[in-house]
């Protein structure tokens, strides 16, 4: 087994007031709602399980299952691991009231522990990482469109 990481930052004016940005990305159910390829999401507290779809890519298979904390706390929002799994999700948002209506920034790292060979890793990787990033990316964009829906 062998993690791999990817990492997605971004800044971005949303035409909402701050209040409004801010319980949007921080609505647990807004965010399963907005996160790709859940098979199930159970929330407890302020924690969510959740399963990803399985994945078959021919030479590797991946099923995600792992929990994450999320905290908003001000004018940022957090978010974490907890506990055990195959995937890793932390990050931050922060919102600021301009003009116009909220600037958003945005970075998240997302982790998985693939079952690709030690030797194969370092070839593999480059890839990985920025198909992670591409999905992280495409997840800043679902929230964003969801909140003008």
């Amino acid at each position: 087994m062998s993690w791999f990481e990817g990492t997605h930052s971004e800044t971005r004016t949303l035409n909402k007031p701050l209040d409004a940005v801010k319980s949007h990305f921080a609505s647990l159910e807004t965010i399963i709602a907005n996160s790709a390829d859940v098979e199930t999401a159970t929330v407890d507290g302020n924690t969510v399980h959740f399963v990803l779809e399985a994945q078959d890519h021919g030479v590797v298979k991946f099923q995600g299952n792992y929990k994450a904390t999320f905290t908003l706390d001000g004018d940022t929002l957090t978010w974490g691991p907890e506990g055990e799994g195959n995937t890793k999700q932390s990050g931050t948002a922060s919102f600021k009231a301009v003009d116009g209506g909220t600037e958003v920034t945005y970075t998240e790292t997302v982790g998985i522990d693939l079952d690709i060979p030690a030797m194969m890793a370092p070839m593999v990787k480059p890839m990985i990482s920025a198909m992670l990033g591409s999905e992280i990316k495409g997840y800043v964009k679902r929230m964003s469109d969801a909140l003008d829906a």
